[in-house]
């Protein structure tokens, strides 16, 4: 991986996937209430009943799929003591009509030209003796600036990205409440009509709501006195603006992020009780949701929606293996070996500059929850350890701390050590309980080398990017905390997910790692299968030599992700140093004495073993775009069975990241979808394949990074959802690898 998608790597999938223990207490203080209605319809007619119970002389009338037209329309439903309320296009619905009669108004504004409201509803509306106004224009950036026409001048405004719809419903509320008008743009270009409404309007102060991939800097750069309110997802934006604002939060209105005709119709009542809008997942709040609800002591809400839009769970909080607070410095750890067998004992290296407490969990699925809690060890004393690493390989020169007993009852898995200290900040310590004598039918393998390999705890990595002075360590000690995952290392990023989706789908398995495949653990193993479910990007040559001749033929090969066994690293130390000199490899001393283990890509001289020996298929490289949808190519493969799938069809956003590719290199190979991308200037292909080795085995292989995302989406939902034909395929390839 180079060190360009490293960093976008870590922006994208380490800091949405952490909550705050303390919640669970909290959760019990938790009081809410809820408007919810058949559709979307009801849910309006329903919000309009609890903010006007009597009548309303103005009624807002917006077409229920056309959210651009109504985006803005809250601070004028604000300023008109008004309703939002939802139509068909060409028919007012039952439940709205009767709602309109209710409340006796005198005029019905429409938001949207006849395209979104026809003339049909218009006549049918001025026949019930109600007088019409319709605010539209050739598009939703010039209904955005008539909308600003009729609301004072008090020099500010918002902008918000036009083309998507949370930021502007999260600050909706708030620029209601102060008449503040929302006006829309693209990513890169302010639009005329914006541009005309920030003159005539005067403005002089401008709120960015959104983060630079939906309000970009050349749309800033146009833009008076900005203040940008941005964030990672709509989540994380919808938490700033109450952050950033300072708004009140005695109520919370609490609507689905992922569609929006709810929040829309419930932003202007949100306006009139003085109430943030928080935004959730349907069926579990998001971290950045649960961090802002703990900061702010939120605890009285409105939900808007069914409980199809918002699960009747959501609000409650049991999750308290999560981390909000995160510790920096001030608490760290690491477990003295990656792995332990039950009944073995594992020392946790531990500083704190304050009292602490550990709470250890084995994570899975477990219904939703996440993780299991199997042991706490309550009140234990400040440790303060040095900060002062070697420089040469960057070893914490710790104390141990607390040793921890295996027990035998705890099931083979990835288990994370939660430290959390008195000021309630909590940082992870992550280890993998191995199974005495395993019967799983799949071996699940945990990345570990990739892990310290991107840890730049110290000051160096293997990578220049996140190094001191760019200038990237040969040797990373495996003793000293991870910088990154708040403690967890990589885990978060794909191998949680895939092993969320394994343990609900009930597959039998047991866990080991990197370390664990060096020292031959695989060739003790009956598994039938070896799934990789992470970025395993660094091998060891005796890895490489155990993994190679066990899925020849004894057992089968799984690989959900891409750029794997790309680079030969070695352990040494007794497995807590990794050895990695990459693109430096004349310097390693091995290249002289021994050339088969040096340091360098498996591909390259002198170790020439490239990776499709054992995969299948190729590392090629970072495409340009962020998410490419994978392309179905070979439809008539069992692989494909149950989904329906024909050829060319496509599955949006499933590749990217780092991808791989089948160039002809081995026999017995099938290209199962090929998926146009750009690598550095030039069009290329991304692969999912299946491959027959010649002695029998074979290997699944998909050839991206976002696979599993689309499996169990927990803690990436901006970026993927769970999708039921790769699910298909997914059980498709796992029950042919585990045929007997």
């Amino acid at each position: 991986m180079s060190y360009k998608l490293c960093f976008k790597y870590l922006l994208i999938v380490l800091p949405i996937v952490f909550i705050f223990t303390s919640l669970t207490s909290y959760a019990h203080d938790i009081n809410s209430s809820r408007i919810s209605g058949a559709d979307r319809f009801e849910v309006a007619v329903n919000v309009s009943k609890k903010g006007w119970p009597k009548t309303s002389e103005t009624v807002i009338l917006s077409n229920y799929l056309a959210y651009a037209d109504a985006l803005s329309a809250a601070p004028l439903a604000y300023k008109y003591n008004a309703p939002i309320l939802l139509t068909q296009p060409k028919r007012l619905t039952g439940t709205t009509k009767k709602e309109i009669t209710r409340l006796k108004p005198k005029k019905v504004i429409l938001v949207g030209g006849t395209g979104s409201i026809d003339n049909e509803i218009t006549n049918e509306i001025k026949a019930m003796g109600i007088a019409i106004e319709r605010i539209s224009g050739k598009d939703r950036f010039e209904v955005a600036y008539k909308i600003s026409k009729k609301l004072s001048n008090n020099g500010k405004a918002v902008v918000a990205y036009g083309l998507n719809f949370p930021d502007a419903l999260a600050i909706a509320p708030y620029a209601a409440r102060n008449e503040i008008p929302i006006l829309l743009t693209l990513s890169d270009k302010l639009p005329s009509y914006t541009k005309k409404a920030l003159q005539e309007k005067n403005v002089k102060q401008s709120y960015i709501v959104g983060g630079e991939g939906s309000v970009g800097k050349n749309v800033e750069k146009e833009l008076p006195a900005p203040d940008r309110i941005g964030g990672e997802n709509r989540f994380e934006v919808a938490s700033n603006i109450i952050r950033d604002l300072n708004l009140p939060t005695e109520r919370a209105f609490l609507s689905t992020g992922m569609n929006f005709a709810d929040a829309l119709t419930g932003s202007v009542l949100a306006a009139k009780e003085n109430a943030p809008m928080l935004l959730t997942l349907s069926d579990r709040l998001p971290v950045e949701s649960k961090e802002i609800i703990y900061d702010k002591n939120i605890n009285n809400f409105t939900i808007l929606g069914g409980t199809g839009s918002v699960n009747e769970n959501v609000l409650n909080i049991p999750h308290h293996w999560e981390i909000t607070k995160p510790s920096g410095t001030a608490l760290q750890g690491y477990a003295s070996a990656t792995s332990a067998f039950q009944g073995e004992t594992l020392n946790f290296y531990i500083h704190s500059t304050l009292p602490y407490n550990i709470d250890i969990f084995r994570m899975g699925y477990y219904g939703g929850e996440g993780a299991k809690l199997v042991k706490s060890i309550k009140d234990l004393p400040a440790n303060k350890q040095s900060f002062i690493a070697d420089p040469s390989t960057m070893r914490a020169d710790w104390k141990p701390t607390v040793p921890v007993e295996i027990s035998d009852s705890w099931e083979s898995g990835v288990y994370l050590a939660k430290l959390t200290h008195k000021s309630e900040k909590a940082s992870y310590i992550t280890f993998v309980v191995k199974d005495k004598q395993p019967q799983a039918s799949i071996g699940v393998l945990i990345s570990t080398n990739t892990y310290h390999a991107y840890n730049n705890w110290g000051g160096k990595s293997l990578y220049g990017y996140n190094s001191t002075n760019k200038d990237a360590a040969v040797k990373v000690s495996l003793d000293r905390p991870y910088n990154n995952g708040r403690g967890s290392g990589e885990f978060f990023a794909y191998e949680y997910n895939m092993i969320r989706w394994l343990e609900k789908k009930g597959y039998n398995l047991t866990y080991f790692t990197d370390t664990d495949a060096d020292n031959g653990l695989l060739a003790k193993l009956n598994t039938k299968l070896l799934l990789i479910p992470g970025h395993d990007e660094y091998w060891t040559k005796a890895m490489r030599d155990s993994i190679q001749k066990e899925t020849s033929s004894r057992m089968n090969l799984a690989v959900f992700n891409a750029n794997v066994a790309y680079w030969q690293v070695r352990l040494s130390e007794n497995d807590r140093l990794l050895i990695g000199y990459k693109n430096r490899a004349n310097e390693d001393p091995y290249y002289k004495t021994n050339p088969k283990e040096v340091t360098t890509r498996f591909r390259d001289v002198p170790v020439n073993r490239p990776e499709y020996e054992v995969l299948g298929l190729m590392y090629q490289g970072i495409p340009e775009q962020k998410q490419q949808p994978l392309v179905v190519s070979n439809p008539s493969h069992w692989l494909y069975k149950g989904t329906g799938l024909k050829r060319g069809d496509k599955i949006h956003g499933v590749v990217g990241g780092e991808v791989d590719r089948y160039d002809g290199q081995m026999s017995g190979v099938e290209v199962l979808a090929s998926s146009p991308v750009r690598l550095y200037g030039k069009d290329s292909l991304a692969h999912v394949i299946w491959y027959n080795k010649p002695a029998g085995g074979k290997v699944f292989a998909t050839g991206t990074f976002y696979w599993s995302w689309f499996l169990d989406s927990f803690g990436h939902e901006t970026y993927a959802k769970p999708n039921k034909h790769i699910e298909t395929m997914t059980v498709n390839a796992l029950e042919k690898l585990l045929e007997d």
